[in-house]
């Protein structure tokens, strides 16, 4: 019989898991109006930053709702300076005055709604990651919902995988 001394040691336990690797932050890209593909701004897998432009779409008819919008509100705003005047020499009824001026903000908030319909014709990436494969060709028509490609935030990953219940008291 041999015998040894007991002591106190440290026992390593493994645990071995399958597990998927995620991305910290994952979207799809996709277009917010229904629009032609006019430029494409990444390579397949590329890493982008924040706010950098992926995908250029046709901003000729945006441009010129712009443009017509942004003269409207020039001569609104016009009519609305002389009309003030006029009400200084009651040569103009309050009432009128308050209408051109009601017709200037309308005016505004068209020019307000053309420019973010302008700012849509440029998709840009949400955060800092790496593209995935494009999915859009030049001249292609994008809808709401196409998507366009993916951005993943690889700088943090989260794993996920299961652990039998009889050691998850050894995890740590």
């Amino acid at each position: 019989v041999i015998t040894v001394p007991a002591r106190e040691r440290d026992i390593d336990v493994g645990l071995q898991a399958i597990g998927t690797a995620n991305a910290n932050e994952s979207v799809d890209i996709t277009s917010k109006t229904t629009n032609m593909v006019t430029a494409i701004r990444f390579g397949d897998g590329e890493q982008v930053e924040a706010g950098q432009v992926l995908v250029e779409l046709d901003r000729e008819t945006v441009a010129a709702d712009l443009a017509a919008a942004t003269a409207a509100f020039e001569e609104s705003r016009s009519q609305w300076n002389r009309s003030r005047e006029l009400v200084a020499t009651q040569a103009l009824s309050r009432a009128q005055h308050e209408q051109l001026e009601a017709t200037m903000k309308a005016n505004q908030a068209r020019v307000d709604a053309a420019q973010a319909r302008l700012s849509d014709t440029y998709i840009r990436a949400p955060f800092a990651g790496r593209v995935g494969l494009r999915r859009v060709s030049l001249g292609a028509l994008v809808t709401p919902g196409t998507p366009i490609t993916t951005l993943d935030d690889t700088r943090t990953m989260k794993v996920d995988f299961a652990v039998p219940e009889t050691q998850v008291g050894a995890l740590a």
